[in-house]
């Protein structure tokens, strides 16, 4: 019987993950197993100093399908990503975080959608987060519609699939946490299409976020760069399109 999906990428960051990184990799590996004829796993260590790296070295041993890509130092959770996809080889690339609070089974939800979108995003369905997370994640999708124009349910959901083809178009720059306020602004400014689609979400079991209210600050900050970057990229646009009449006669 054949399987879903020909080929898959995903990707994982893991930061200080030891409490829950060998149950996340071990489900993903069945769900990966049972969704697609050929995968990999790409775990991106961003300079753990618990015991994520020997966890990855272990089960890197064990099977060649999983990779690790280790950084020196902790270069926060936009790099890690930026980083993961650069070294994703296959046709559909997936992300998703490494602590456990979504079922990899899902992605047969999203991939059919693949064939008529670039991107497939999922929205949080009956959140599973303590009050605080849902108070940042209400902020961060204020602030990003209010400055980037994004009317999306869900920035942030840590489960997105990929043709491969949108990373050719889509520059990423980000740092700190602005990576997926960056991949839809890119995404919309490229003229690229997405879908979203309803996720189950989990309750973190053990281990403990890096992101807090205090984040908000920054990631404004962010928020204004970012904003100018398109900003600029737009101008530059729009001046090349009006001299290529004139140098081509």
């Amino acid at each position: 019987m054949s399987k879903p999906i020909p080929e898959l990428s995903a990707l994982m960051p893991a930061y200080n993950e030891e409490d829950v990184l060998d149950s996340s990799i071990s489900e993903a590996v069945e769900a990966l197993d049972g969704l697609c004829e050929e995968w990999e796993l790409v775990v991106v260590d961003d300079g753990s100093t618990d015991a994520t790296p020997e966890i990855l070295k272990d089960w890197s041993a064990r099977d060649s399908r999983i990779r690790a890509v280790t950084q020196d130092e902790n270069s926060g959770y936009s790099r890690a990503l930026i980083d993961g996809f650069s070294a994703c080889r296959y046709e559909t690339i997936f992300y998703t975080d490494a602590d456990g609070q979504f079922d990899l089974e899902h992605i047969a939800d999203l991939y059919p959608e693949l064939d008529e979108v670039d991107m497939v995003a999922g929205f949080r369905v009956g959140r599973q987060d303590r009050p605080i997370r849902h108070l940042t994640s209400a902020v961060y999708n204020w602030l990003q519609a209010r400055m980037l124009g994004l009317r999306v349910k869900d920035v942030n959901c840590a489960f997105k699939l990929f043709r491969r083809s949108f990373f050719d178009r889509v520059q990423l720059c980000s740092e700190g946490f602005l990576i997926d306020a960056e991949l839809y602004a890119r995404a919309q400014s490229a003229g690229l299409t997405w879908r979203q689609v309803g996720v189950p979400h989990r309750p973190r079991l053990s281990g403990s976020t890096t992101v807090s209210v205090f984040t908000v600050f920054e990631t404004l900050r962010e928020l204004r760069a970012l904003k100018k970057s398109l900003e600029g990229a737009a101008v530059a646009s729009r001046d090349t399109e009006q001299e290529g009449p004139l140098s081509s006669q």
